[in-house]
């Protein structure tokens, strides 16, 4: 390869690790399979990508240009949105804007997979919608969807065409970074004599695939707790290696990450592979979490041994907020309050009671009420705080809706709108058991069960549906559903680095067309002063018409995968009333615990040098989220990663517990740009709206 590549014959180019789904990836997998893509290429090759190359990707998320940009990738190469259902995009070269506002050079074909004939050619020209941009477009070809490449009629036709043909467009065989230079400058050229420039702000919404959100859950599971696990072990690890002297264990953490980043690949976590690739991931993942898990572990039991502390319950917060909160260490339960963001705090052994009273057709503690109806809906939602009812009045939440999911195509990948056609309601009670802090209620669905626990927990608003299902139905996607009592237009969904606002009415046939749409932690439906969001710790599908609330919860396939979605399932997703809007209401946060609840056991007395209160790293701002915390790549530096995820311009403060000697705002390659003042222990820096910030810190 590398002696084809200096003939000019072979051209690197692609900037991802793997060709990875964008709508599930979080957003640190994102930027890490741009990482190693790029420091492979440059490494193995000596060459800087440019073009981020995703033909196949279902939909582009609205952080992607970010991302890009900071990476140093200017342009973007996709086919796959002119498989739209209804809607074609308006240009087929344009600026693709992220919600932050970062900007890349787009090209976008009407197919990836082609026969390179003259009738293909000429169609390829006839439907290019910017010929007023440009005189060039781009046409790949080559036999099969698995690499197969050109065939030698496919070769004699492009030499032929290459003479110009009278009526038709004459092909150049060319490489794809000198054709979009070519085109990029006649693009900008024509632009400007125009006083036009063609633009798409925010996700580029695919409107098909909109199964991948769901199908195989377990795969959607594994991809979260994997994602998250590796922050977790990531920071710890470091936290033991600077402030305890231990072995930072880079290579296992770089054996996990890439595991992850492969089982990305944007066939296998959208749910759209044969069984085979499943049985290799469970393995995979299962290994992850194993390896991730002891590592974790053994780095904070370092700490603990390195505390100096009278002894008591040590409790650790892999978030990036403060947060108080229950927790079970023994079977006891015991409250911690202000634990430091990415630290830890050792508490009394003081046990502490969650003060939720529960009846048979009610629970309830001190700022909500939730009652039930003979079915085990829930028919309401009582903010004691706020002093108003969450539910649609004459309406029951928490129903589990089964849809019939018979797909007029690719099953495994699709859900038509027609799905909501046929409805059945898994509302069969076969057990009801009063518990400490909520009801369990187990349902029999035709050859299928659910048990869930419905909870609450004193101080907080948040009722938590801890769900098993033991599932066994064909073709029936599984819903829950929450009609709330809520004005609204727009909801606000949780993407990578950010979110974003999405129409939950259907005013025109772009919005029709979202009737499921992907989010990662929450989504979110506020009127002024009060609003209510669905959070989960493991799902990505959402629908959200009107007042209606939805959660995908499973979808059950039979091709390519037979056995899709059939057998156990456990997940938690979670409704959250609160007054004001996402961000007053602290929906963020929530997000978080849910993902990343707190961890804890006992300790006894030791004398060591650490305080038995610390945070690692935190942000005096609300909106300014500490996301990553990681060793360098190339040197024992330490790599912050913040992002804002309100919208909002803001000077933030980092506060580090650790020291360290200098300071820069990086790229995403980890390329220093700009030296920080230090600011005690820690620095300060402007953030604009959406913005993903990396910082370098040199101890």
């Amino acid at each position: 390869i590398k002696d084809r590549i200096k003939e000019g014959r072979w051209e690197v180019e692609g900037a991802m690790w793997l060709e990875a789904d964008t709508n599930l990836s979080g957003g640190e997998s994102l930027i890490r399979q741009v990482l190693y893509g790029m420091r492979f290429m440059q490494e193995e090759f000596g060459i800087e990508s440019k073009i981020l190359w995703l033909p196949d990707v279902f939909g582009y998320s609205g952080a992607l240009p970010q991302i890009l940009k900071k990476s140093g990738v200017t342009q973007f190469f996709t086919a796959k949105m002119c498989w739209n259902d209804v809607n074609q995009m308006p240009d087929d070269t344009f600026i693709w804007e992220g919600i932050d506002g970062s900007q890349v050079f787009t090209s976008m074909i009407n197919g990836y997979v082609n026969i390179l004939d003259p009738k293909t050619v000429a169609k390829t020209w006839k439907d290019y919608k910017n010929k007023r941009y440009s005189d060039t477009n781009l046409l790949t070809f080559g036999y099969g969807d698995g690499g197969g490449g050109p065939t030698y009629e496919m070769l004699e036709n492009q030499r032929r065409l290459s003479y110009g043909i009278p009526g038709m467009p004459k092909t150049v065989m060319e490489k794809s970074g000198d054709f979009f230079e070519r085109l990029e400058k006649s693009f900008f050229e024509n632009a400007e004599e125009l006083k036009n420039t063609p633009k798409w702000v925010g996700e580029m919404y695919f409107e098909r695939h909109r199964g991948t959100y769901t199908s195989i859950a377990k795969n959607k599971r594994n991809n979260r707790k994997c994602e998250l696990l590796q922050l977790q072990t990531e920071t710890a690890a470091l936290t033991d290696t600077i402030l305890c002297q231990g072995k930072y264990p880079e290579d296992e953490l770089k054996k996990n990450q890439f595991i992850i980043l492969l089982n990305q690949f944007h066939d296998i976590l959208p749910g759209s592979s044969i069984k085979e690739v499943y049985d290799v991931c469970d393995k995979e993942y299962a290994e992850v979490l194993a390896s991730n898990g002891a590592l974790l572990n053994q780095a904070l039991a370092n700490i603990t041994q390195t505390l100096k502390t009278d002894g008591g319950i040590f409790v650790y917060n892999p978030t990036p907020f403060a947060i108080s909160d229950f927790v079970e260490v023994d079977g006891k339960t015991y409250y911690a309050t202000d634990v430091p963001a990415h630290g830890w705090k050792v508490i009394a052994e003081q046990e502490a009671s969650r003060e939720v009273h529960v009846s048979e057709k009610c629970i309830e503690n001190d700022v909500v009420r939730v009652c039930f109806d003979d079915k085990y809906h829930i028919v309401s939602v009582y903010d004691k705080a706020e002093g108003r009812e969450c539910i649609a009045s004459g309406h029951e939440a928490n129903v589990l809706e089964v849809f019939e999911d018979y797909p007029h195509n690719h099953d495994a990948w699709e859900i038509n709108v027609y799905y909501k056609d046929k409805r059945w309601i898994a509302d069969d009670v076969s057990e009801v058991t009063l518990l400490e802090d909520g009801i369990r209620i187990k349902r029999r669905y035709m050859k299928s069960e659910i048990v869930q626990d419905i909870r609450l927990r004193k101080g907080s608003k948040r009722i938590d549906f801890v769900t098993k299902v033991d599932w066994h139905e064909d073709h029936v996607l599984l819903k829950a559903a929450f009609p709330v009592d809520i004005r609204a237009t727009y909801a606000t969904y949780d993407i990578q680095f950010g979110n974003l606002e999405r129409p939950i009415v259907a005013n025109n046939s772009w919005d029709r067309e979202k009737f499921e749409v992907c989010a990662h932690k929450w989504a979110d439906l506020s009127e002024c002063g009060y609003g209510v969001s669905l959070l989960n710790d493991c799902k990505y599908g959402y629908s959200i018409e009107e007042n209606v609330m939805k959660l995908s919860l499973l979808k059950a396939a039979t091709y390519p995968n037979p056995e899709a979605d059939r057998g156990s399932h456990e997940f938690t997703y979670s409704l959250y009333p609160h007054a004001g809007d996402f961000r007053t209401g602290e929906t963020v946060k929530e997000g978080y615990l849910l993902n990343m609840p707190l961890l804890a056991w006992r300790t006894g007395a030791t004398e060591g040098t650490l305080p038995d209160t610390l945070s690692v790293a935190s942000s005096d701002a609300d909106n300014v989220i500490v996301e990553t915390i990681k060793k360098a790549e190339a040197d024992d530096s330490v790599i912050l990663r913040v992002y804002e995820t309100y919208n909002k311009k803001s000077r933030v403060k980092l506060a580090l517990g650790f020291d360290f000697q200098e300071a820069y705002l990086c790229d995403m390659l980890e390329n220093n740009l700009t030296k920080l003042d230090k600011d005690g222990n820690g620095v300060k820096f402007d953030i604009a709206n959406y913005e993903i910030i990396t910082l370098k810190f040199v101890r």
